[in-house]
């Protein structure tokens, strides 16, 4: 059986430095960017998120996209 998927929603997060915890283990925060284009390029969307880390105050750590897929089954 064949499995078709289709891109429903992307978003950007940034993964930002948020300090360290009293326990010493490092703490992050993250910036979710909802509703990219799904057929945004992933070079494109590197180019926003550097763009868009120029205007935090926190160290980048992380950038990430998150696709989110729906499979179906073609019967």
């Amino acid at each position: 059986m064949a499995v078709t998927s289709t891109s429903i929603a992307s978003d950007l997060v940034l993964v930002m430095d948020n300090g360290v915890s009293t326990s010493g283990m490092p703490l992050s925060k993250n910036r979710t960017y909802k509703s990219i284009k799904t057929d945004a390029t992933d070079d494109a969307v590197y180019a926003v998120a550097q763009s868009l880390i120029g205007l935090q105050s926190k160290i980048n750590n992380f950038i990430q996209r998150r696709n989110t897929v729906e499979l179906e089954s073609g019967v």
